[in-house]
């Protein structure tokens, strides 16, 4: 019994799978006739070499390079194994190990990589509803399957030569019991929509096995009434009185479609002309695509032509669209910029995109701010209108100019202001100001003596005397004892500039 325990420690200690080793590649694929190294590495010397292909081992000697797998790697010495298989062959697919003796003792570190013989996979299935056509909104699903690949094939869709990224299903990946080979299918939904119409449906498989993809395909067909390309009335340019003329109208639809002109009381359905073949429509032309160019010929355009409206209806089992369309001598516009994601408007015909319709915004802004300004400086007398509002507070404040004017300065003061103040205060007040004004009266003589005739050769000297003088009245109105005073107060100031004295004297 003691004998067992023993035997397997030996085993253990014989074979020691993956302990410190190094393997590159972990896993590869390569094609039959392929070539592949593959290289073990371990941190100590070994004492020999021997790789596992598919059945049989191989004792790899650094000096042979002759055989069908040779050693690759730095040497022994170094601890490295390594093959070249110069030329894969199917039966090789499967794991490949190998094994690293040390040159002293009994321990072997065996390490195993994966080898995968690619195998090109069967044609690529399509599966999709039966119906030949669809009708715009329907849903639509397929399926791709690409069968017995090793390893799995990758699927790709692609309608005509864009690639499909919207609509795509996880892939799933089976195989059959007991085998390696891989099938995989995916499938793709889609919402039809016109622009579908007529594109192919193809689903590509990649295989490393095969020299290049491989395709199912299947054309779609969408059925959808009449569209017009532009929206709003339609104006033909460029045409000229005395000229032929040609209405042509672009509109798509699927399957083709029956028009009719209207012009006045005369209707038109191709292909027809008016009784004396001045006006004549065309079959609807194809253009491919679902797109019809539909034309009204004119033989001679004349004034009145160019002031009706055409009116177009076009027809499918699916529905039907009008069209007006007017006719113009002037020359076409300029072509309209392509509408992108940012914003556009027409104003007048001219249009203005974001960038200028911020500037504008920012200009109007300034604009009114600036107005807002110059109303405020000129309501408080600030910044450039503090200079004259000053020169008028000086003039309304009594002060007095060379010629000797008396200023007077009236006005009412709020009544927060004049809180503290008392009517004993305000009649005080009003009595010096009229003791002021007293004073600057005229005397008794100087009335008389205005109003005596006086020698012509007193004239100059009493002008010169009544320089001076200064008239005033106060008018204080009529006090209502029983009222009290409002709470603003009402004054007067008056200043009186005295002339020199030797006038004076030389009058007396």
């Amino acid at each position: 019994m003691a004998a067992l325990p023993a035997l397997f420690g030996l085993l253990m200690a014989v074979v020691v799978t993956g302990q410190n080793l190094d393997i590159t590649p972990r896993e590869a694929v390569r094609r039959v006739g392929d070539d592949l190294t593959v290289l073990c590495k371990v941190p100590y010397p070994i004492d020999a070499c021997r790789m596992t292909v598919g059945t049989t081992s191989y004792r790899l000697i650094p000096n042979n390079q002759e055989e069908e797998i040779v050693y690759a790697g730095q040497g022994l010495q170094h601890g490295e194994c390594g093959a070249h298989i110069k030329h894969i062959k199917e039966e090789w697919n499967g794991n490949i190990s190998c094994t690293l003796p040390p040159q002293t003792g009994q321990i072997e570190v065996i390490g195993t990589m994966r080898l995968l013989v690619a195998k090109a996979p069967a044609n690529p299935q399509l599966i999709s509803p039966p119906q030949p056509a669809f009708r715009e909104g329907d849903g639509f699903m397929a399926q791709c399957i690409v069968p017995n690949g090793r390893p799995a094939a990758k699927i790709t869709w692609y309608l005509d030569e864009v690639q499909l990224l919207a609509g795509i299903h996880q892939p799933v990946i089976t195989s059959e019991p007991g085998s390696d080979l891989k099938t995989i299918s995916q499938n793709v939904s889609r919402t039809l929509a016109p622009e579908d119409n007529g594109q192919k449906l193809v689903c590509r498989a990649e295989h490393e096995a095969l020299d290049g993809p491989r395709e199912a395909a299947r054309q779609l067909v969408v059925h959808y009434p009449p569209k017009r390309l532009e929206s709003g009335p339609i104006t033909i340019f460029g045409l000229k009185l005395g000229g032929e003329g040609r209405l042509n109208v672009t509109i798509r639809a699927n399957p083709a479609p029956t028009t009719e002109w209207t012009v006045g009381d005369l209707v038109l359905i191709p292909p027809r002309s008016n009784e004396d073949g001045s006006i004549t429509a065309l079959e609807p032309l194809h253009l491919g695509g679902g797109f019809y160019n539909v034309t009204l010929v004119l033989a001679r355009v004349a004034k009145e032509d160019v002031e009706r409206t055409y009116y177009l209806r076009v027809t499918n089992d699916l529905g039907r669209e009008e069209f007006a369309v007017r006719l113009s001598t002037m020359d076409e516009p300029a072509a309209r910029k392509s509408k992108t994601s940012y914003l556009i408007i027409d104003v007048y015909g001219v249009e203005l995109e974001t960038g200028a319709i911020v500037g504008i915004v920012i200009a109007v802004l300034i604009l009114l701010i600036a107005i807002i300004l110059v109303v405020f400086a000129k309501a408080t007398g600030r910044w450039f209108f503090a200079g004259s509002r000053g020169r008028d507070h000086t003039k309304s404040s009594g002060e007095s100019t060379p010629a000797g004017d008396v200023l007077l300065e009236s006005g009412t003061l709020p009544s927060r202001t004049s809180d503290t103040e008392s009517a004993a205060g305000q009649r005080s007040r009003l009595s010096a100001l009229s003791a002021r004004v007293r004073a600057v009266l005229p005397r008794g003589r100087d009335r008389v003596q205005a109003t005596e005739p006086i020698p012509e050769v007193e004239d100059k000297a009493l002008a010169e005397e009544k320089k001076g003088v200064v008239y005033a009245e106060l008018a204080l109105g009529d006090q209502n004892a029983e009222k009290p005073p409002p709470p603003s107060t009402e004054y007067a100031e008056i200043v009186y500039t005295d002339q020199p004295a030797p006038v004076k004297e030389a009058k007396e």
